[in-house]
């Protein structure tokens, strides 16, 4: 199915890093405080959510925060399914509800398109593919204006899963066995962190760190938190932010979204090589152990072995882990989870080794260029 917009929706986009100009509409710009309150601006970037954008947006709009003092702009990326039909009819019923976007816009794209356009001084980003508590502005907003060192505020990730593999999925991204510590696996307790996703942001950060990174398709959330971190900011993690999200449903989905992961990963060392973590490497070193191994077992028993042996180790520790989970989650965890950390593992592994490989190529091709000839 195409799609149309009309030309007052199309906003162009630039190169990421120039902070933009608010050009939000002038009765929002012209809000007066409501008991001292900002105008929120959120921002959702969209593309084929035609399953779950409606509950997106019914749980935006129905925040217990002042609904004259929140803004929500889609920001579509040329959806072909029925997204853009369900965004309209709430459009019909909410003036504050805005249709950005088009062809070739993808989520870093559509953060900068939101926050040029903005009128609020806080930025919400939310996941179209999850919905947020009906507090998720107010106590966003009560921790934005407390620490005044504090830019980002954001909660731990709460999956809402309907399927067994589902299940297995959220619980092997929320595992330290899967993903190690970080955001996915962090306690109910507030915390200051490096990144977290779905932020809520004083829009003026983007004023001091630039704006996302457009050449990113993925990992676009970590790059900007960590220019905020390194330019002397805090972001707090709180479990009283509350974004609800639903897993893959498929081993080979949870593959291909590891698999993008892990090649974004390389670009964001690659920008910033402090960003480095030892972590960022296991799964990729395990793939190679396992890809060698296998390559050579073809010319050496010896090397037969050791792949076996990998192999061997892997399951032992994968079981063991799935075993613990399982006597807490149920038994079908115990035969699902390994499969998860299996496609988790391996798909970040391959994307870290492509990603590398396709940085390789660009520094190749750069030192290969021949030298332009003096007439």
């Amino acid at each position: 199915m195409g799609q149309t917009f009309h030309s007052s929706t199309i906003v162009p986009t630039c190169g990421a890093g120039r902070a933009g100009k608010a050009q939000g509409s002038k009765e929002m710009m012209e809000k007066k405080p409501t008991g001292g309150l900002p105008v929120v601006s959120v921002i959702i970037p969209m593309r084929n959510e035609e399953k779950y954008i409606g509950g997106c947006l019914e749980s935006v709009i129905s925040q217990d925060y002042p609904k004259e003092l929140i803004e929500v702009m889609v920001v579509d990326g040329a959806s072909c399914d029925g997204s853009l039909e369900i965004v309209r009819e709430f459009m019909e019923e909410h003036s504050n509800i805005k249709l950005l976007g088009g062809p070739g816009v993808n989520c870093p794209a559509a953060m900068n398109i939101g926050i040029r356009e903005a009128a609020g001084d806080i930025i919400a980003k939310v996941d179209a593919h999850g919905y947020v508590a009906s507090d998720f502005l107010r106590m966003s907003v009560k921790y934005l204006s407390g620490d005044g060192e504090i830019r980002c505020v954001g909660g731990p990730i709460t999956p809402v899963v309907d399927t067994n593999v589902a299940k297995a999925n959220a619980i092997a991204r929320s595992s330290v066995f899967g993903v190690g510590k970080g955001v996915y696996s962090a306690g109910e307790k507030a915390q200051f962190v490096e990144t977290v996703q779905c932020g809520v942001y004083k829009k003026g950060v983007f004023g001091v760190v630039g704006l996302f990174d457009e050449s990113l398709q993925f990992g676009e959330d970590e790059e900007i938190n960590w220019r905020i971190i390194i330019s002397g900011c805090k972001i707090l993690l709180t479990p009283e932010v509350r974004f609800f999200y639903f897993p893959r449903n498929s081993f080979r989905k949870l593959f291909r979204q590891y698999f993008n992961y892990g090649a974004a990963r390389v670009k964001v060392v690659q920008k910033h090589p402090h960003f480095f973590n030892v972590k960022h490497v296991i799964p990729t070193a395990f793939f190679l152990a396992l890809f060698g191994t296998g390559t050579l077992s073809l010319f050496s028993n010896l090397f037969g072995g050791l792949f076996l042996g990998i192999v061997l180790l892997y399951v032992i520790v994968s079981l063991g882990f799935s075993a613990v989970i399982g006597a807490k989650e149920g038994w079908k965890c115990i035969c699902l989870l390994p499969v998860s950390f299996a496609a988790l593992h391996l798909g970040y592994g391959m994307g870290f080794c492509c990603g590398i490989m396709g940085y390789l190529a660009v520094i190749s091709k750069a030192g290969h260029k021949e030298p332009k000839v003096k007439n």
